[in-house]
Parts: structure tokens; C-alpha cells; sequence
């Protein structure tokens, strides 16, 4: 699974970006703009693999 994060120095610009990411790639949204501690605006989105297999490191 892809995990994306979008910055914005205003909820608008962080949302601008979320939204050109959605048009690019199919993600699932899953934080909206917010408020981070830091003064700036967050969000983030996730992208299942095309074929569905887990990728990355098997830790057992």
C-alpha cells in the first residue's frame, strides 16, 4: 500500500494539492486537511497496490 501526505501552507492550498493527487492516482483519502502542530495544514491518502499484494519487508 502506497501512503501519500500533502502539505499546504492554508487549508486551501493543502486541499488544492489533495485533489490533484485524487485526479492523478486512485487514492482513498484518509485524513482531510488539518491543522498540524507546526502552523502548516496536513493530509493524507493511500493507494492499494495494483495487484493487491502486500509489498515491503515480511517480518515473521
Amino acid at each position: 500500500m502506497a501512503r501519500f501526505t500533502v502539505h499546504g501552507a492554508t487549508q486551501r492550498e493543502c486541499q488544492d494539492a489533495l485533489d490533484e493527487l485524487g485526479r492523478l492516482l486512485d487514492v482513498t483519502v484518509t485524513l482531510r486537511p488539518t491543522h498540524s502542530l507546526g502552523g502548516s495544514w496536513i493530509a493524507r491518502a493511500t493507494q492499494k497496490a495494483p495487484d493487491h499484494q502486500v509489498r515491503g519487508l515480511v517480518v515473521r
